[in-house]
C-alpha cells in the first residue's frame, strides 16, 4: 500500500491511498475550513483531528459539516480559505526563493 501525504492550505492534510483510490483529509488546527468539491461545498473541520474522506462516489464525514451557498456563514468560510491559500502560496513561495537563493550561492561558488 502507497499513500501519499500533502500538506494542503487552511490547516489540512491529505493522505491518498494509491491502491483503493481513498483520499482523506485531516485537520491539523483547532478548527478549519477547505473547499472540497466532492462535497458540493465548503467542508467545516470542527475540531483538530476531524476527518473528511472521498472514495469514488463515496464521501464521509467525522467531525465536520457541509457549507453550501447561501449558508449564513458561507461567505466567511470562503474569506478564511482564501486568506489560508494566500498565506500558503506564500510561504511555498519564500521556501522555493530559499533553495534557489542556496543554488545560486553554489553555483557562483564553482
Amino acid at each position: 500500500m502507497t499513500v501519499i501525504v500533502k500538506r494542503k492550505p487552511c490547516a489540512v492534510t491529505q493522505l491518498f491511498n494509491t491502491e483503493t483510490g481513498r483520499i482523506t483529509y485531516k485537520c491539523k488546527a483547532e478548527s478549519d475550513y477547505m473547499l472540497i468539491e466532492a462535497f458540493g461545498g465548503i467542508i467545516k473541520f470542527n475540531h483538530k483531528g476531524a476527518v473528511a474522506t472521498v472514495t469514488g462516489n463515496i464521501t464521509s464525514l467525522e467531525s465536520c459539516d457541509v457549507i453550501k451557498n447561501g449558508h449564513p456563514n458561507y461567505k466567511e468560510a470562503l474569506y478564511i480559505i482564501i486568506s489560508a491559500h494566500k498565506e500558503f502560496a506564500q510561504n511555498v513561495s519564500d521556501s522555493y526563493q530559499k533553495v534557489i537563493k542556496e543554488l545560486e550561492n553554489k553555483l557562483s561558488s564553482l
